[in-house]
C-alpha cells in the first residue's frame, strides 16, 4: 500500500490502483487517517521527504481549483495516501530503531490524561427583542416563537427565520399581537458550542465556538447589517439593491453576494475576514479597505491597526465548519486556542517549543484522541487537571 501511495503522490497511479487507494480509504479507520503530520526529520529517509514535498506541491496546484467538491475530495485522497507513508516511514524507524544499539529519540511518546473531555457540540442561546432568552440545546424542533414579522423554527442545530408571512401581525407565545417593525436578536455560542443560522434574506451563517450575531429579524431598511463577535462562516443571500455588512469593532465587510469567513476572537492578534468566493470590501473605519478575491485574506493587526492582504488556502479557514481543525504551520499556542473553545478548557504552558504543526483532526474526537494525535510529532505532551490542559514541551 506505501508504494501505491508514493505513486499517487507522484502522479503515476493508473486508475485502478486509484481505485484500491479509495476502496482501502472507504474501508479504514477514519480517526487514524483524520491526522496527516509530516514526520520530523529523524523519523523519515530521503525518500519521505521527496514525498511530501510532491504532496506539498499537489496542495499548491489544489489551491487554484475553483471547484469546492473536486477540491474536497482531492484532499480525501490526499489524506489517505499521506497516512499511509506517515505509517510506513514510522514503521522504517521503529524498526530500525528496535535494531540500533544506539539511543534514538521516538517518534511518538504518547502521555494519555487522567480524564476525557467530549467535543463540542450544537449549543447557543438566543436572546430575543423583548429580552427574554432561550437555550436552543434544550427547545424542541419545531416553531419556537413568532417576533417582529419573522417565524423562528428550530431544526437539528439550524435556527431558521421565515418571513413569508411577515406581512401579516406576528403573535407571541401567548398568542398577543406584537408589532410587526423588525427586533434585534442575539445568537450566542459558549465554548465547546457552535451553530447555524439562516437569516431573513435567506443568508446563511455558521457561528463558532465562543461567538455571538446580532441581526434584525427581517431587513427593513437599505443595508443587511448584521453585529459579529468571535468566529462565522457566511454564505450570503445575493440582492444587489440590499448590500449586506458584517460589522466587527472597527472593521466591517461589505459584500453583495459571497462566501467568506471572519474570525475576530479577542485573544487572537488579528481579525481575518477569507474569502472563498465572490468579492469584499474590508474596511477599517477611518484607515482605507481593501477588496479581496477569492482564496485572500484580510489581516487588520489588533495591535498596529494595519491591514494586509495574502494569498491563502481559504479551505484551511472553513475547514471548522465542515468537522475539522486544520493546521497549516501553526503554532503550539495557535492551535491550543482552536482547542479551548471546543472543548471549553482552560490552557497551561510548560517550556518552549518553534515547532509548527500541520495536519487535520476530526473536531468530532475526544479530546484524549486530539492529544494522542498532536503528541504523534514528538514536539509536545499533555496531561489534564479537571478541565486544564497543561502543554508540556
Amino acid at each position: 500500500m506505501a508504494g501505491l501511495a508514493e505513486r499517487f503522490l507522484l502522479g503515476i497511479a493508473t486508475e485502478k490502483e486509484i481505485a484500491l487507494l479509495h476502496e482501502w480509504y472507504d474501508t479504514a479507520d477514519k480517526e487514524e487517517i483524520e491526522l496527516v503530520f509530516t514526520p520530523q526529520p529523524e523519523t523519515a529517509d530521503a525518500v519521505g521527504k521527496r514525498l511530501f514535498g510532491e504532496l506539498q506541491l499537489v496542495i499548491q496546484e489544489e489551491q487554484q481549483e475553483t471547484n469546492h467538491r473536486r477540491m474536497a475530495l482531492t484532499r480525501r485522497w490526499i489524506a489517505a495516501a499521506s497516512v499511509i507513508l506517515v505509517v510506513f516511514f514510522a514503521g522504517k524507524y521503529f524498526w530500525n530503531a528496535k535494531r540500533s544499539t544506539k539511543p534514538e529519540r521516538s517518534v511518538a511518546q504518547v502521555t494519555k490524561p487522567g480524564n476525557d473531555l467530549p467535543p463540542g457540540s450544537n449549543k447557543a442561546r438566543l436572546l430575543l427583542g423583548d429580552g427574554s432568552v432561550i437555550d436552543l440545546a434544550d427547545a424542541k424542533n419545531g416553531t419556537i416563537r413568532h417576533e417582529a414579522g419573522a417565524r423562528i423554527d428550530k431544526k437539528d442545530g439550524q435556527l431558521i427565520y421565515d418571513v413569508s408571512k411577515g406581512k401579516e401581525a406576528s403573535k407571541g407565545a401567548d398568542g398577543s399581537r406584537e408589532d410587526e417593525a423588525s427586533a434585534m436578536n442575539t445568537i450566542q455560542t459558549p465554548r465547546g458550542g457552535q451553530y447555524e443560522v439562516i437569516l431573513a434574506d435567506g443568508t446563511k451563517v455558521w457561528l463558532n465556538s465562543a461567538s455571538s450575531l446580532s441581526y434584525p429579524t427581517t431587513f427593513t431598511g437599505k443595508n443587511r447589517q448584521v453585529l459579529l463577535k468571535g468566529e462565522a462562516y457566511f454564505e450570503v443571500a445575493e440582492d444587489k439593491n440590499k448590500p449586506f455588512n458584517v460589522s466587527v469593532g472597527d472593521v466591517q465587510v461589505d459584500v453583495l453576494g459571497t462566501h467568506f469567513d471572519i474570525m475576530a476572537y479577542e485573544d487572537e492578534n488579528a481579525i481575518n475576514t477569507t474569502l472563498l468566493a465572490g468579492a469584499v470590501r474590508v474596511t477599517r473605519i477611518g484607515m482605507g479597505s481593501r477588496v479581496l478575491a477569492a482564496n485572500q485574506e484580510a489581516s487588520m493587526d489588533r495591535y498596529s491597526g494595519s491591514l494586509s492582504v495574502n494569498e491563502v488556502d481559504a479551505e484551511e479557514a472553513v475547514a471548522w465548519k465542515d468537522g475539522f481543525f486544520e493546521f497549516e504551520g501553526a503554532s503550539i499556542e495557535t492551535v491550543m486556542r482552536q482547542l479551548a473553545r471546543w472543548y471549553d478548557v482552560d490552557v497551561e504552558y510548560e517550556g518552549k517549543t518553534d515547532h509548527h504543526f500541520r495536519g487535520m483532526i476530526s473536531r468530532s474526537s475526544n479530546v484524549s484522541e486530539v492529544f494522542r494525535k498532536l503528541e504523534l510529532t514528538g514536539e509536545v505532551h499533555f496531561s489534564m487537571e479537571g478541565k486544564k490542559i497543561i502543554v508540556k514541551r
